[in-house]
């Protein structure tokens, strides 16, 4: 049985994008901060401090950037047509030859 529920207008699919955008800002200092933190624990169990405190923010940085990185790569990838990592984006399916 089909959906019968009506598409939401254009502007209310909008909202849900820019949530969409704005978690995905939130994702380097997030990132950030919870490797920083775990490397803060790291470092009170090791005694080193801030040693793997700094190295955790950092990976957590490249971390955040990274996953923007493959996300922005993956959208711009189906909006021309073509394949993304994902192997999402159409492929020819629900094409007749």
């Amino acid at each position: 049985m089909p959906d019968d529920k009506p598409s939401p207008p254009p502007a209310a699919r909008g909202f849900g994008e820019g949530y969409e955008y704005v978690a995905l800002a939130l994702a380097v200092p997030i990132a950030m901060l919870l490797f920083g933190g775990a490397g803060w624990l790291v470092d009170g169990w090791l005694h080193t401090r801030p040693l793997f405190a700094i190295v955790g923010g950092f990976l957590g940085a490249f971390a955040g950037t990274m996953r923007i990185y493959y996300r922005v790569k993956g959208e711009t990838g189906a909006g021309r047509g073509g394949q993304g990592r994902t192997g999402t984006g159409g492929g020819g399916q629900g094409r007749a030859g």
